[in-house]
């Protein structure tokens, strides 16, 4: 008989270990990660171009990576294999591919390829330019046929080049040649080549410039010489850039210094025009820009005693305007022909509305932290609202988290009032983007997702990432509430009607570190907020302004001894006692002041019943927001423990006294063996307000003019297993409510739970009274006596109640949840295990523990609760950039995957995850990377090329085709190159290369064969 049921026992498992086995391969199908983009702004951008057939922007970094945008929702990202700085990027006319040229000296051709709606940017092949520091690439020209491209260097040749980067061509186009072929009698070194400019209305006209101002047309067809201009060195400065007109006849130069030349086509003398908008020194100019009127656009200009870093100068025939950024200018360009509404923004061609329009110029500038866009047409030189590219780190990114459950009204509240605040920063508003490369293949999604970001400034921005694009909804700043200088963004009336003008927004110089944020959470249409100086906002959405003043409820965690002010307390922030203009958005209902001013490490609301949770690094406190009174608050703070680094010393007798005492004590103890037992065993006891340790009970003398409490009696061996585990609690981690569970016994209560980031969890049941009665009563609070983790030395993660359809009963969640159906149970998750423990009674059910031992430096550093398709999880992030996904209850380990470098330790500890499996971890300061771990998650990335903006664009240029046969000889060794560098020193030489002998490039060709 045994033997039967034995054999029955092991059939039954048998099956079920089967049946578990196929529940686990479903579950692990449901679970696997996919990274899909980028938010923000690239990190080092060092250079940009703009494809004015194809409408993108393409942005290239110091690190190597390239960045592709069109209209919103259009991105593509690449990288280059080797790290290094990307200084130049080509787009073709002809064919949807670039160039880019790296800091290596090395071209690189990229094809924008289509498989089925998923463009890619695809690297085809590299070059690697060689010779020396004389062929180190300064600068690169593509002609507008696409076949090749003019690549100048730090010697001072033009070396024409298959656009395939096959190889180059024997021909060179240098100073030396020109000379010879023009009969000039200069023997002049002309330096490196600085300008490589194609004429626009004539492509047959190549325009190069040499860094001491010597300036040449060659033909891009035949690449013959055609006319020297200049030099003329007395007058101005090097060369550092030029422009054409648009009309072809004449062009601008920029020189170090701040001068500009214009220059005439049939005159080659001279130039037409010298002129330096300003008699002191200047900036040298980087850039220029020539639009079709009279208005020039540099990079530089500017008085270096007016400006401390780099400036735009906007200068007509009349003045000109000095634009001041805050950060250095890495790249810009000029829109020109954008069709504008007068009163909405930006319009197409083709938009609905008889409205009359008017043209537009953009200027974009792309600045190392940010990017602008500056409308030229108008005097004040507003900016455009950008859909993408939002600068997140304009002030310093603290804290974020994000939301997917953001009802429809509430989003739409939101919109509108962030639509408020742009009509004020943004005066040009843009309605149409006018970089509209591409279109979306898939339907805009119903279900928003919600970036919340908490900075150093004190101000929260609310971010739309529903898609690729990052577009900021509201900004929220909190600092106008309290009594600190306000930072103001934007421009002052008289700073408009000045000659010098600050624009953008990145603050670097912010200080202020009571007010970064370090906690917030949203619940609807009310925020919380929490400070590093100890204050804590509660925030509610209205649309109406308000005059109010912002009601204070103050909560002493710790003892208010004066004695306990030490160098470690800092000053609390205070708030504005007068009465507080506030426009439309979200407005402070009540000010939490806790005692003394710490970091705020944890807060949590519980909207229906008015109750606010707050915890810091010395315990935490629950308020009545109805009553605005604390109904309970609790130190989790040891004060012997930490007495020498919070009490301020009043004298130097005082110091030298204590110092003597510590030192008596600690021989005392050396020289008494059960003292040396009493101390190992030792643990902490509460006497009153007042902790002491049993180490004091040493027979040692002490000061009698400090006296202290009288010594416990020691412990009993009970005792001493529970004391250190009750008063070894640090700052709080967490913070939950829970709807009515039996976590308090049989009887369903709603509780409160907070975790520490010792490792002890505090839980306390709420006995809400009636609604009648709710004005004038406060709820009651009861600490549950049952330990809830009895492993010790590891921050609390996540604590939350379950019901048996493994719902997590938050309180704010009603329709999640199903009360009543099924055992509840707990989840504990700390840094070195996660456990269920069954309710009520307390019984461990699973637990998997994480950490090998305890001097394994493996550890969790977040729990992030998942909910996707009827299955809970909990999503865990290690120390080693992996992600863990256990199944609930069982704790079954269903996925792992490495999500984050594993020495990337910003990227680990700032990450987040939504309910519906949404990831994003910080990627760099201004970049944060997004992925999923959930079907529903997914990112559609899908867009096809389409001709929406047909209109704008510029023609195909038609032009004789370059000569094939000047590619037809492909040299593998760079040494059959013929160099010709031309010295001041000696004796004038022809050019050697088969072309400048004959004069025909046919010539070449038979030569060739």
């Amino acid at each position: 008989m045994w033997k039967f049921l034995k054999n029955l026992g092991r059939h039954s498992n048998s099956s079920a270990n089967s049946s578990r086995t196929g529940s686990m391969v479903d579950l692990q199908g449901k679970y696997s990660l996919k990274k899909h983009c980028t938010h923000g702004y690239p990190l080092g951008p060092s250079c940009m171009a703009f494809d004015e057939y194809r409408r993108v922007l393409f942005i290239g970094t110091a690190s190597g990576e390239l960045k592709m945008v069109g209209c919103p929702g259009v991105e593509l990202t690449a990288c280059h294999e080797d790290i290094n700085k990307v200084i130049q990027i080509l787009p073709f006319a002809t064919k949807p591919a670039i160039i880019t040229l790296c800091a290596n000296n090395l071209l690189h051709k990229w094809n924008l390829t289509d498989s089925h709606g998923r463009p890619q940017l695809e690297l085809s092949k590299t070059y690697k330019f060689q010779g020396g520091l004389a062929k180190t690439i300064t600068v690169c020209c593509l002609s507008p046929t696409g076949e090749c491209i003019f690549v100048g260097t730090l010697g001072g040749i033009t070396y024409p080049m298959d656009a395939e980067l096959d190889g180059m061509s024997p021909e060179v186009l240098s100073w030396s040649r020109a000379r010879a072929n023009l009969g000039y009698k200069g023997k002049d070194m002309p330096g490196e080549v600085a300008v490589l400019e194609i004429n626009p209305s004539n492509n047959k006209e190549l325009l190069i410039g040499y860094e001491h101002n010597y300036l040449e047309l060659w033909d891009a067809v035949s690449w013959k010489p055609l006319k020297i201009l200049g030099p003329f060195l007395e007058e101005v400065g090097d060369l550092k850039s030029a422009c054409w007109h648009s009309d072809g006849l004449q062009f601008v130069t920029g020189h170090a210094d701040g001068s500009t030349c214009v220059w005439s086509v049939d005159n080659a003398a001279r130039p037409t025009q010298v002129k330096k908008f300003y008699e002191e020194r200047c900036q040298e100019i980087k850039r220029i820009f020539w639009p079709r009127d009279s208005l020039f656009v540099m990079m530089g200009g500017a008085p270096l005693d007016k400006m401390d870093g780099d400036s735009i100068t906007v200068a007509d025939s009349l003045e000109a305007i000095i634009l001041h950024v805050t950060s250095t200018v890495k790249g810009m360009h000029i829109l020109e022909d954008v069709q504008t509404d007068m009163d909405s923004g930006i319009v197409n061609a083709g938009s609905e509305g008889d409205s009359p329009t008017t043209v537009r110029k953009v200027l974009i500038l792309m600045l190392e932290q940010e990017i602008l866009f500056i409308d030229l047409r108008m005097p004040d030189l507003p900016l455009l609202l950008p859909p993408y590219l939002n600068s997140m780190h304009n002030s310093p990114v603290k804290l974020v988290d994000v939301y997917t459950d953001v009802t429809k009204e509430i989003w739409q509240t939101v919109c509108q009032l962030g639509k408020i605040q742009q009509d004020v920063l943004y005066r040009a508003s843009s309605k149409v983007w006018p970089i509209d490369g591409g279109s979306l293949m898939f339907p805009a999604k119903e279900n928003h997702t919600l970036l919340l970001s908490g900075h150093e400034n004190g101000s929260v921005k609310f971010w739309d990432i529903t898609d690729v694009s990052t577009k900021l909804i509201y900004s929220l700043e909190c600092a106008h509430f309290f009594k600190t200088a306000d930072s103001e963004l934007g421009q002052s009336e008289d700073q408009q009607a000045s000659q010098f003008r600050q624009v953008g927004f990145w603050d670097p110089r912010y200080d202020d570190d009571q007010l970064v944020v370090t906690a917030l959470s949203l619940l609807e249409d009310e925020l919380l907020v929490g400070f590093h100086g100890g204050i804590v906002l509660h925030l509610r959405l209205s649309t109406q302004s308000a005059h109010f003043t912002i009601p204070v409820v103050r909560a002493s965690i710790l003892r208010e001894d004066p004695r306990q002010l030490g160098r470690n307390f800092q000053n609390p922030l205070e708030v504005r006692a007068d009465e507080i203009e506030s426009p439309p958005g979200f407005h402070p209902v009540l000010c939490v002041h806790l005692f003394p001013a710490a970091s705020i490490t944890a807060v949590a609301l519980a909207k229906e019943q008015q109750l606010i949770g707050v915890g810091c690094i010395y315990g935490f406190t629950i308020i009545d927001h109805l009553l605005r009174t604390p109904l309970i608050t609790t130190s989790t703070y040891d004060e012997v423990q930490n007495e020498i680094a919070l009490t301020r010393m009043q004298s130097i007798r005082r110091s030298f006294r204590h110092s003597l005492k510590r030192l008596n004590v600690s021989r005392s103890m050396r020289n008494s063996q059960s003292t040396q037992r009493s101390m190992r065993s030792s643990s902490f006891v509460r006497a009153g307000s007042i902790r002491v340790s049993n180490r004091v009970t040493a027979k040692a003398p002490l000061a009698a003019a400090e006296p202290l409490p009288p010594p416990q009696p020691e412990p009993t061996p009970a005792s001493a297993e529970v004391t250190p585990v009750a008063l070894r609690r640090d700052s709080i981690r967490t913070i939950s409510f829970m709807a009515p569970c039996h976590l308090g016994g049989n009887t369903p209560m709603p509780c409160v739970i907070v975790g520490t980031n010792q490792g002890s969890a505090l839980a306390y049941t709420i006995d809400m009274p009636l609604a009648k009665h709710r004005d004038s009563r406060n709820p009651i609070l009861m600490s549950i006596e049952e330990e809830l983790n009895a492993k010790k030395n590891h921050a609390v993660l996540f604590i939350g109640v379950f019901d048996g359809q493994n719902y997590l009963l938050d309180i704010n969640d009603k329709g999640s949840y199903h009360p009543g159906k099924g055992n509840e149970y707990l989840v504990v998750c700390t840094e070195d295990a996660i456990k269920t423990v069954s309710l009520p009674g307390g019984k461990k059910k699973n637990r998997i523990k994480l950490k090998a031992n305890d001097e394994d430096e493996y550890h969790i550093l977040s729990a992030h609760y998942l909910r996707s398709t009827g299955q809970s999880a909990m999503l865990l992030m290690d120390s080693s950039g992996n992600i863990s996904v256990y199944n609930l209850p069982d704790l079954r380990l269903v996925y792992k995957e490495s999500c984050v470098d594993s020495a990337d330790a910003i990227g680990q500890r700032h990450f987040v995850c939504g309910t519906n499996g949404v990831l994003l971890h910080q990627r760099s300061p201004s970049e944060f990377m997004r992925g999923s771990v959930t079907e529903e998650s997914r990112l559609e990335m899908q867009f096809s090329w389409s001709d929406n903006v047909t209109a704008l664009r510029p023609k195909q240029p038609v032009i004789p085709n370059t000569p094939k046969s000047l590619f037809e000889r492909k040299l593998e060794d760079p040494s059959e190159l013929t160099t010709i560098l031309s010295d001041s020193s000696s004796e004038p030489r022809g050019p050697t290369s088969p072309i400048s002998e004959v004069g025909s490039p046919r010539a070449f060709q038979e030569r060739a064969l």
